[in-house]
C-alpha cells in the first residue's frame, strides 16, 4: 500500500510497557504517525500494576556498583534455567539489547534505586527496581509518547487485522477502520479470560483458588487475533503462579525461611527461600500440592524476625512481616480451617492429608540439620533454620493459585515478526510482550523477565515496524 493511502505508518496494539516502548521506538526509527489502540479506558495495561522490576544486563547501573555482566552472560543463564526450551534467536536478542533499553529508560527518565537485585539463582544482580514501580516506568513512557505527538485511542479493543494478499495493512475496531504500514500486537495475557486460561494456562486454571493480579483488559485478544492471519501460538501451559493458601487476595512472592515444604509423602523437596520461579516449577513436580509446617516456636518468633525471614528484599519494597505467615493472620487461618493445628506430628499429618510416617522422619532429619546448623539436604541458609521441636504443630496446603502472568502466545522470530503456521513472517505483523509464546520458557527466569520481555522487546518490535513501513 503506497504511503499516501494508509493512515498512519505504525498501529500498536495495547498500552502496556511493551506497547508504549514499541510506539517510541518506532517514532524515534522515523514513524511519523504512530496510533496507539488501548481496549482499556487507562493507559498501562497490566504493566501500571506491576512493580515494574527490570532484567538487563550491561547497563551503567551495573557498571557503577563494579558489576561486569553481559547480554551473552544472561543468555547462558537463561537458556540454563528453561533447559533450552525458548526460541534462542528472539532470547538472545532481548538479551543482548537488555542492558541498553534499561539505560534508554533512564535517559527518558526513570529513576532507579542504586542497589540491583538477583533475578532469580544466578550470581550476577542485574535486576533495576524502578522508584515508584511499574506505574512511574508507564507514567514516564506516556509522557514521551504525548511530547512526539503518538496518538493514544482509549477504550478502543481491536477486533479485526486488515489483511490484502496475507500481509497485515491496519486495524479494525467493530465498522472503524485504520490503515497502517506495519502493526505491532502487545496486547498483554489473557488471565482474566477463564476459557482462555483453562485451554492454554490448565496448570494455572486447574484449581479453584486461582486467582489473576493483571489487568482487568487481558482477555488473550492476541489469540483472537492470530487465528485471522494463521499465525503460530506456541507456549501452551507456560506462566508465572505464586503459591496461595486460599484466605485472601494478597500477593506474596516469597515465603518466610523459617517455613518448612514438604510433598504429599511428608518429604521436603526444596529450599523453602528459593526464588518464585523456581518454586512454582519444582511444585508442578510435586502434583501442583504442597504444605508448609511449624510449630509454636516458630510463630511466636515471627514478628521478631522482621525483614530478616526472607532471604530476597527489593529497593524500596521492604517488607517487614509476611502477609500470611504472621500470628495474627494464622489465627484467622486456622479459624478458617485453612490453618490445622495438633500436638503431635502424625495427629497432623492425619489432618493434613500427608503421610505421617514421611513427615515424621522429614522433620526429625530437619532438627538435625538446624542443631548442626547445616541444611545438608536442600542447602537453606543456616540462619534459617528453626526446628520443628515446640508443641502445637501447625500445617498448611499450598496451591500455586495466585497467577501473575501467562506466556502463551504469538510466536516471533529474532526481529519479533510474527511467524505464521507454515513457520515464516506474516508481512507487516510484529509482536511483543506477555502475549508472545516464545520468550518466557517454561522455567519463568526470575524477577523482571516478564518487564524485560515488555520493554526491550518492544522497542525492538517498534523499530523493525516502523523500518517496515517506512522503507517501501
Amino acid at each position: 500500500m503506497a504511503e499516501a493511502a494508509r493512515d498512519v505508518d505504525v498501529v500498536v496494539i495495547g498500552s502496556g510497557a511493551a506497547g508504549l516502548c514499541a510506539a517510541l521506538a518506532a517514532a524515534e526509527q522515523g514513524a511519523a504517525r504512530v496510533l496507539v489502540a488501548e481496549a482499556e479506558g487507562v493507559v498501562g495495561g497490566s504493566s501500571r500494576l506491576s512493580g515494574g522490576l527490570v532484567m538487563g544486563a550491561g547497563t551503567r547501573y551495573q557498571a557503577a556498583l563494579g558489576i561486569e555482566d553481559s547480554g551473552a552472560e544472561l543468555y547462558a543463564d537463561y537458556l540454563a534455567v528453561n533447559r533450552w526450551d525458548v526460541d534462542p534467536g528472539i532470547v538472545r536478542a532481548m538479551c543482548d539489547h537488555s542492558g541498553r533499553v534499561v539505560d534508554w529508560l533512564g535517559d527518558l527518565g526513570v529513576e532507579f534505586h542504586r542497589d540491583l537485585v538477583k533475578a532469580s539463582d544466578e550470581r550476577t544482580p542485574r535486576v533495576h527496581v524502578p522508584k515508584g514501580r511499574g506505574q512511574a516506568i508507564v507514567d514516564t513512557l506516556h509522557r514521551h509518547c504525548r511530547e512526539r505527538g503518538i496518538d493514544i485511542a482509549l477504550g478502543q479493543r481491536v477486533d479485526r487485522l486488515l489483511t490484502t494478499d496475507r500481509a497485515v495493512i491496519g486495524v479494525a475496531v467493530g465498522g472503524d477502520e485504520i490503515t497502517a504500514g506495519a502493526v505491532v500486537v502487545a496486547t498483554g495475557g489473557f488471565g482474566n479470560a477463564p476459557e482462555k486460561l483453562a485451554a492454554h494456562y490448565p496448570s494455572a486454571a486447574a484449581t479453584e483458588r486461582a486467582w489473576y493480579i493483571g489487568a482487568d483488559g487481558a482477555r488473550g485478544d492476541a489469540i483472537d487475533l492470530a487465528g485471522q492471519v494463521g499465525a503460530q501460538l506456541v507456549g501452551h501451559d507456560h506462566g508465572l503462579r505464586l503459591l496461595d493458601v486460599g484466605f485472601d487476595r494478597e500477593l506474596e512472592a516469597f515465603l518466610p525461611g523459617w517455613l518448612v515444604m514438604v510433598n504429599r509423602q511428608g518429604h521436603r523437596f526444596v529450599d523453602e527461600t528459593a526464588p518464585y520461579g523456581v518454586v512454582d516449577t519444582l511444585v508442578r513436580a510435586q502434583g501442583d500440592r504442597v504444605w508448609v509446617i511449624f510449630d509454636q516456636a516458630a510463630l511466636d518468633a515471627a514478628p521478631a524476625w522482621g525483614a530478616d525471614q526472607f532471604l530476597y528484599t527489593v529497593p524500596g519494597h521492604r517488607q517487614t512481616q509476611s502477609r500470611h505467615w504472621n500470628p495474627d493472620l494464622v489465627a484467622m487461618m486456622q479459624a478458617a480451617g485453612l490453618v490445622r493445628t495438633a500436638d503431635r506430628l502424625d495427629s497432623l499429618a492425619a489432618q493434613l492429608g500427608v503421610d505421617p510416617t514421611g513427615l515424621a522422619g522429614s522433620i526429625e532429619r530437619y532438627n538435625e540439620s538446624c542443631r548442626a546448623g547445616h541444611d545438608e539436604q536442600c542447602r537453606k541458609a543456616s540462619r534459617f533454620l528453626q526446628p520443628v521441636a515446640v508443641p502445637p504443630f501447625y500445617g498448611a496446603e499450598l496451591r500455586p493459585a495466585t497467577v501473575c502472568s501467562t506466556a502463551y502466545g504469538l510466536r516471533i522470530d529474532a526481529t519479533t515478526r510474527v511467524l505464521g503456521v507454515d513457520d515464516r513472517p506474516v508481512p507487516g505483523l510484529f509482536a511483543a510482550g506477555e502475549c508472545t509464546g516464545n520468550v518466557v520458557g517454561p522455567s519463568y527466569f526470575g524477577s523482571g523477565n516478564n518487564y524485560a520481555n515488555c520493554v526491550t522487546v518492544g522497542c525492538l518490535a517498534g523499530a523493525a515496524a516502523a523500518h517496515d513501513a517506512t522503507s517501501g
